[in-house]
C-alpha cells in the first residue's frame, strides 16, 4: 500500500511538472510574439496648421501675438486642440469657435490626463520589459478609452482599455513629421524674415519650423512658405492647395 502511494505521488508531482514547464513555454511564447513593430493610429489626428479655419489663425495671432503654433490636432470628440509655443492648450469646435484653455489638472475636454503611476499595472510592466531604463514622458486616457504613452525617447505606445498593447502610435496624417524642430520666428534666417516683410508685410508668422532641407513657415493667413537650408524663398502654398512658385511670387 505504501509503495503504491510513493508511485501514485511519484506521478502526481511528474504530472505538476510537466505542466508547469508547458505553462512556462506559453509564456516565453506569449512574451516573443509580441510585435514592437506593429502600428496603431492615434485618437487625435496631427493636421497642417495652415489647413486649420481662419478663425482659429486669428484668434491665436489677435489673442497671443508673441506666440506661435507648435502643435494642432483634430480630437476625436471633433474639436481642435491647438498647442502654443508656451505649452498652452487652448480647444476650438470644428468651425474654429474657441471653446476654452484645456487645463492639464482638470478632466474639462475630453482626454485625460495620467500621472504614470496611474497607469494599469500591466501596461507599466509592458514598458518595463520592452523599454527597460526609459521613463514615461506623458500618458493619457482618450474619449475613445485607449491609453496612449509617450516615452522619454519619443516612441508613442497605444494600449486598449485593458491595457493589451496595440501598437506604436502612428499619425492619420502620413506627411506629419514629428522630428521637425519649431523654431521662435526671431531665430529665422535675416534673409526669410526680409522676404515674408517685403512680400507679405500685412501678416504675421503664426509658426516656423526647420526641417530636413530647409524651413517651413506659417503665416496668419493660412500662406504656408517654404525656404531653403540658406534662406532662399522655394514655394508657396496656401491653404486650399494652390501652388505659387518664385517666378509667381515676382509676377
Amino acid at each position: 500500500m505504501n509503495m503504491k502511494r510513493i508511485k501514485l505521488l511519484g506521478i502526481t508531482l511528474l504530472t505538476a511538472l510537466i505542466g508547469f514547464s508547458c505553462s512556462s513555454d506559453d509564456d516565453d511564447a506569449l512574451t516573443t510574439e509580441v510585435d514592437l513593430n506593429a502600428t496603431a493610429t492615434k485618437a487625435d489626428a496631427h493636421v497642417q496648421t495652415s489647413s486649420l479655419p481662419q478663425p482659429i489663425l486669428d484668434y491665436v495671432s489677435t489673442t497671443y501675438p508673441d506666440l506661435t503654433i507648435k502643435k494642432a490636432e483634430i480630437e476625436d470628440d471633433d474639436t481642435y486642440e491647438i498647442t502654443l509655443s508656451d505649452e498652452t492648450e487652448l480647444i476650438f469646435d470644428m468651425q474654429g469657435n474657441f471653446l476654452g484653455i484645456d487645463d492639464d489638472d482638470v478632466d474639462d475636454f475630453g482626454d485625460e490626463d495620467l500621472d504614470p503611476s496611474d497607469l494599469p499595472q500591466n501596461i507599466r510592466d509592458f514598458i518595463a520589459q520592452y523599454f527597460p531604463g526609459v521613463g514615461i514622458d506623458e500618458a493619457e486616457r482618450e474619449n475613445n478609452a485607449n491609453y496612449e504613452v509617450e516615452l522619454e525617447n519619443g516612441v508613442d505606445l497605444i494600449f486598449n482599455a485593458d491595457g493589451e498593447f496595440l501598437g506604436r502610435g502612428e499619425d492619420e496624417d502620413q506627411d506629419y513629421d514629428d522630428d521637425d524642430e519649431d523654431v521662435d520666428p526671431a531665430d529665422l534666417p535675416q534673409l526669410i524674415l526680409d522676404y515674408i516683410d517685403e512680400n507679405y508685410p500685412e501678416q504675421s508668422i503664426i509658426e516656423a519650423e526647420k526641417e530636413d532641407d530647409g524651413y517651413e513657415v506659417t503665416l496668419n493667413n493660412g500662406l504656408e512658405l517654404k525656404f531653403d537650408a540658406d534662406g532662399a524663398f522655394v514655394s508657396a502654398e496656401d491653404k486650399n492647395g494652390d501652388d505659387e512658385d518664385d517666378e509667381n511670387e515676382d509676377d
